[in-house]
C-alpha cells in the first residue's frame, strides 16, 4: 500500500475501533434508542458509516477494474475537496444519499462491528491495488461533490466518521443521563 494511503488507512481504523471499543460498554436497548422520531440511533448511525464505506470501497474496486477513462484531479477537485472537509467538520446535518440512507429499525452492535471489519478488510484489499500512477486519477465519485482522488476520499472517509463520530456522542450523552 502507498504510505500515504496507509497512514490514512491506519487513522481510520485507530478512530473505527476507538468509537466501538467505547460503544461495547452500553446495552443494545440504549445503542437502538433513537432520539425522536424519524432520528437515527447510536447503531443506525453505525450501520450508515459501515454503508458509506462498503460503497465507497466497491466504487473504487469498480474503476480500478476499469483504469481507462479515469479523469486526473484537477485544482476543481481539490477545491471541492475542501468545501466537503469544511461541510463535514461544520456540526451541521446533512442528508444522506438514497444508496446510504436505509438503515435497519435495529441493529446489535457485535454484528456491525464484524461487518464493519470486513468492509475495513475489503477497503484495505482495494487500496493495496492501487498503483501509484493512479494517485492522481479520480477513482471515487462523491454524490454531492463528484470526482475524488483516493487520498481526497480517505479523507473524506475520515471526515465522514468524524461527523458522525460527533453525532454519536452527543447522543450518548442525552441517552445516558435519561
Amino acid at each position: 500500500m502507498n504510505p500515504k494511503l496507509e497512514i490514512k488507512y491506519l487513522n481510520l481504523e485507530k478512530s473505527r475501533n476507538l468509537l466501538l471499543d467505547e460503544l461495547e460498554g452500553l446495552d443494545d436497548e440504549l445503542l437502538n434508542t433513537p432520539p425522536a422520531a424519524g432520528k437515527w440511533s447510536i447503531n443506525q448511525i453505525v450501520y450508515h458509516m459501515i454503508q458509506v464505506e462498503k460503497v465507497t470501497a466497491g466504487y473504487v474496486n469498480n474503476k480500478l477494474q476499469k483504469q481507462e477513462n479515469l479523469g486526473n484531479s484537477s485544482f476543481a477537485n481539490g477545491f471541492k475537496a475542501i468545501l466537503l472537509k469544511l461541510a463535514l467538520r461544520s456540526g451541521r446535518k446533512y442528508k444522506a444519499p438514497a444508496m446510504v440512507a436505509e438503515v435497519p429499525e435495529t441493529a446489535a452492535l457485535h454484528k456491525l462491528r464484524q461487518q464493519w471489519d470486513d468492509t475495513r478488510f475489503n477497503l484495505e484489499d482495494v487500496l493495496n491495488e492501487v498503483p501509484a500512477n493512479l494517485m492522481d486519477k479520480c477513482l471515487f465519485k462523491h454524490p454531492y461533490v463528484g470526482p475524488l482522488s483516493i487520498n481526497q476520499t480517505l479523507s473524506f472517509l475520515q471526515d465522514h466518521f468524524t461527523h458522525h463520530e460527533r453525532q454519536i456522542q452527543q447522543l450518548k450523552r442525552s441517552l445516558v443521563k435519561v
